[in-house]
């Protein structure tokens, strides 16, 4: 009765057999593709150390990823010959006389032979590439928003280093709603004519970048500046909170942007970067801002953020 099971099965899978041979190449080629899509492409796109995820497989370097691609593709393609030479053989009452003779672990590879249905090796191996392809889109996600050492081109060359560094002007003065609002703000043309009326060449670039400020301004059309520190949307940040009251200074969190040539993100910026600064910065006492509105503040010698509320998950998510 087990024998005739065998066989039986052993028929269907070699009905099956044909068509696993078209599909299984269609299904890893698609595979492929999709999973290889570079998942940030605005990171891919610039020189920043998360752009090397655009040009890996699950994590692998291409070519080591198409070598194992083709090596399951030939396993596979093999396992199902194998399987029809093997249906065939039972088929054969000479090979059923010859199976009669095999002991051991022969005979085991024989019955795997026989009976394990070729379908059921493809959605093995596919449920296998999709657990891998998911948490490689996963680890990803984690990037997004947290690129460390993210530093896009940007449609002018504007050098920090000369600015904030050798004329030290304040980030203030370009930035201006870093004190009185949520947003930093980017500088419009108008902040950058207020020197540059009277300063036409540069001494890096000369005239060619100061040029494109100029008809920038002059066709009154915005500057499309590539914003480098990102928060997700659901994460609620004030930069005045932080300036003001805080009195966080601008190189705590971006970094000495006084001496870098075009700036670069230093911090993750992730969740767990923000809880530790909580649980580590003590409250001024003597900051205006909260001796006027929180009178335990005053009994205390240190205060932390996160003794304040600083953890919890409202403040940030709401």
């Amino acid at each position: 009765m087990g024998a005739y099971i065998r066989i039986v099965i052993a028929k269907s899978s070699s009905k099956m057999t044909g068509k696993t041979l078209k599909i299984v190449p269609g299904i890893l080629l698609l595979h492929l593709i999709l999973f290889s899509v570079p998942f940030n492409v605005s990171a891919a796109e610039t020189a920043s150390p998360v752009a090397g995820s655009a040009s890996t497989f699950l994590g692998i370097p291409y070519p080591i990823a198409l070598i194992i691609c083709a090596a399951i593709l030939f396993l596979l393609i093999g396992r199902v010959v194998s399987l029809r030479s093997a249906v065939k053989a039972t088929e054969n009452p000479e090979a059923v006389e010859e199976k009669k003779k095999l002991t051991g672990l022969a005979l085991k590879w024989h019955y795997i032979k026989t009976t394990i249905n070729p379908i059921f090796v493809v959605l093995a191996i596919l449920t296998i590439l999709t657990g891998f392809t998911l948490v490689d889109w996963y680890n990803r996600a984690q990037d997004l928003g947290a690129q460390v050492g993210y530093s896009p081109e940007q449609p002018i060359k504007f050098n920090h280093k000369i600015h904030a560094g050798q004329y030290g002007i304040q980030c203030q003065y370009c930035h201006t709603g870093v004190e009185k609002t949520k947003q930093a703000n980017i500088p419009s043309a108008n902040i950058c004519m207020n020197c540059h009326k009277a300063i036409t060449t540069g001494p890096q670039y000369g005239s060619t970048e100061l040029a494109k400020l100029f008809a920038a301004y002059k066709s009154n059309t915005p500057i499309r500046w590539v914003r480098i520190h990102n928060l997700p949307d659901h994460v609620y940040f004030n930069h005045s909170q932080h300036v003001v009251a805080g009195k966080v200074k601008c190189e705590q969190c971006h970094g000495k942007v006084q001496e870098m040539e075009r700036v670069v993100q230093v911090s993750t910026l992730e969740m767990g970067w923000c809880i530790n600064c909580h649980r580590e910065a003590h409250i001024d006492s003597e900051n205006p801002y909260y001796t006027s509105t929180y009178d335990f503040v005053k009994k205390h010698k240190t205060y932390t953020v996160a003794q304040m509320g600083g953890l919890e998950c409202s403040k940030c998510h709401y």
